[in-house]
């Protein structure tokens, strides 16, 4: 007779990969052996990690417990945060004096240096007394691995155009001394390693951290010190929505990272941390503006952006081409662009491509295939990711939301055909997630049912080696081909190709 660890019994059936019949309140077999039972979900369910006093409710929940009607009776209460959004449409200190905090912050910090540098100059023997470090969070064991794993991948997507590297070292330093960034870096990796192959045991993980992350950003928000690390915290916090929402691009996962940048005056000109979480929640912004054929809720002439003239440097040509992508989105997708706009849009990218060498441009490599296409070697990956970028930029100008002329049809073929190249190329992970949008844009506009096919092949095998919600780009493309052509995604959520033709 076999035993099972009495750890066993603790883990609820989805954690232990038992099938689940769904019944409510208890599941068939939670019910029979006496276990927790705990049905599936995107975004946490509230779970505090404490129980707070009714002083500490009323404060967090201003508006609820103040408001009482004229029979001296309180109103029902307010349905307590499930996702940053909700936490954003209360009515926070901290979000009232983010901006005074953040200009006193940047105040301070000019006024520590300007006396550093005085310091230097007339005292050079002076001892430098160091200054007082954090105090260090006590780390578990499974905190420590959701923590390398950041690093090794998540941390690099949010670098692809950041050649300082803040997510995989600033953050990662940062959140050894913050109670708030380390929940929130734990439940966003967790949630990237549930969506992998046989990582469903990581689900109840992922909920835990953000409901704890959650709590921690509503007591940060509630309190009228500096918001150091909050628009960070909202950042992996709202990333962590996107990935639970499982490929359905809502607006209002940012709206809170929106509202910080804004009230902080955060734009392509700061520096550190806040250019870093400024130029990330620009990708976002772009990608949902894409799939949800909107413009951008801030035009990119308010990104208050400088270039400098023959740039060489990977990231700040691949933040470049995002402010001309997101010149192209409000154009495109605006509804009142001129004409002459339009051609000047054309002229940027080609003076931006003009100026590439021809290492960042890539080289293509390897004998030409059945199907035209051919694969492509970078440098670096953010030369990669730049590069797709730059043919989604024509694809979005010539053919959405509809052929702008039959001219155009040939180029918008050549540039698709790009968009597979680069994608079927020997490309690092982080390049490879940035590929999904124009895979997608490529698939919508490229001839032919085999190459849509390899392009669904592409999409399906990130979600299944790297865990991005993809499968519902490949539903969204399958739908747009005619009835008689339309193929059938197989249970295990493979194309039916023939091996010899992936």
């Amino acid at each position: 007779m076999s035993c099972k660890p009495q750890s066993f019994y603790l883990l609820t059936c989805k954690a232990r990969h038992t099938r689940c019949d769904e019944k409510k309140p208890v599941c068939s077999d939670c019910e029979r052996l006496g276990l927790e039972c705990r049905s599936s979900e995107f975004i946490s369910h509230w779970g505090p990690i404490d129980q707070p006093s009714s002083s500490t409710t009323s404060t967090i929940f201003p508006s609820a417990a103040a408001e009482v009607d004229d029979r001296g009776a309180a109103p029902p209460p307010l349905d307590p945060p499930t996702s940053t959004w909700d936490i954003f449409r209360l009515d926070l200190p901290g979000l009232k004096s983010s901006s005074a905090s953040a200009h006193h912050t940047s105040s301070e910090a000019s006024s520590q240096s300007a006396a550093s540098a005085a310091s230097s100059s007339v005292g050079m023997f002076q001892p430098k007394i160091p200054p007082a470090s954090p105090t260090a969070i006590p780390l578990t064991p499974e905190m420590v691995y959701l923590l390398d794993e950041y690093r090794r991948g998540l941390a690099r997507w949010m670098d692809i155009f950041d050649h300082n590297c803040t997510y995989q070292r600033e953050i990662a330093r940062r959140a050894l001394s913050s109670e708030l960034l380390l929940p929130c870096i734990c439940a966003f990796t967790a949630r990237q390693l549930s969506l992998s192959p046989s990582g469903e045991i990581w689900t109840p993980v992922a909920t835990n951290y953000y409901a704890r992350a959650l709590n921690l950003l509503i007591k940060t928000l509630n309190s009228s010190a500096p918001q150091e690390n909050t628009l960070s915290a909202v950042i992996l916090l709202s990333s962590y929505e996107v990935l639970a929402a499982e490929g359905q691009e809502h607006r209002r996962h940012y709206e809170g990272a929106m509202k910080l940048i804004y009230t902080q005056g955060i734009s392509a000109r700061s520096f550190g941390l806040d250019r870093a979480n400024f130029w990330i929640w620009v990708r976002h912004e772009i990608t949902v503006s894409i799939m949800n054929e909107t413009p951008l809720q801030m035009s990119p002439k308010y990104w208050n952006v400088t270039w400098r003239k023959g740039e060489t440097e990977e990231d700040a040509l691949g933040n470049q081409i995002l402010w001309l992508v997101g010149r192209v989105v409000d154009w495109v997708y605006g509804g009142n662009g001129m004409l002459s706009e339009y051609y000047e849009l054309l002229r940027d990218a080609e003076d931006w491509y003009a100026g590439l060498s021809d290492a960042f441009r890539g080289v293509k490599y390897g004998e030409l295939e059945e199907d035209q296409l051919r694969k492509v070697h970078f440098a670096l990956p953010a030369a990669a990711a730049a590069i797709i970028w730059y043919h989604v930029l024509h694809l979005l100008l010539y053919a959405e939301p509809v052929l702008k002329d039959a001219a155009y049809a040939q180029n918008v073929q050549e540039h698709a055909m790009e968009i597979i190249n680069i994608s079927i190329s020997d490309i690092p992970n982080e390049a490879r997630c940035f590929s999904i949008v124009p895979l997608y844009i490529a698939g919508k506009h490229v001839d032919g049912v085999i190459k849509k096919t390899r392009i669904w092949v592409l999409l399906d095998n990130i979600q299944s080696n790297l865990g991005y919600h993809t499968r519902s780009r490949v539903q969204a493309l399958q739908q747009l081909l005619e009835p008689t052509h339309r193929l059938e995604w197989s249970d295990a959520g493979s194309p039916p190709l023939p091996p010899e033709q992936l």
